[in-house]
């Protein structure tokens, strides 16, 4: 087989074609329109606490479902009495807090309030406990 081509000489190539960059450029403009918009309407609660109060309150009375309600309920009252002690405000008082009192409250504020979140509702469990003294 003979090679017909090679006495043609290959264009040049550019560094980095016209339609490339337009399109670099146009997903640069986007992704930062993106970014901009998500961080404006960003959830506050991830994971089980961003569950819509509707859900949570279907849910509970499952034994499995309780228990991660309450393992995340815990973790977010404590995490934000951390919180608080580098601030002015005083850390709450969480003796009072059960498995028991925690299921107790999210049932009641769900079952008012269907499309807040569980996230929702623990923080007003939180705001509601005295302060440590």
């Amino acid at each position: 087989m003979t090679e017909t081509f090679h006495d043609q000489k290959l264009p040049a190539r550019r560094s980095l074609p016209l339609k490339a960059m337009a399109g670099c450029v146009t997903a640069v403009i986007c992704m930062s329109y993106a970014i901009g918009s998500y961080a404006a309407h960003a959830p506050r609660d991830v994971g089980i606490g961003a569950s819509s109060c509707a859900a949570t309150v279907e849910m509970l009375g499952d034994m499995h479902f309780d228990r991660i309600v309450t393992a995340w309920s815990s973790g977010f009252i404590s995490g934000s009495n951390a919180g608080i002690s580098g601030e002015r405000a005083r850390p709450r008082d969480t003796a009072t807090v059960s498995e028991a009192s925690i299921l107790r409250h999210v049932r009641t504020f769900c079952a008012a309030n269907p499309t807040e979140t569980l996230g929702s509702a623990v923080a007003t469990l939180f705001a509601s406990l005295p302060d440590d003294h």
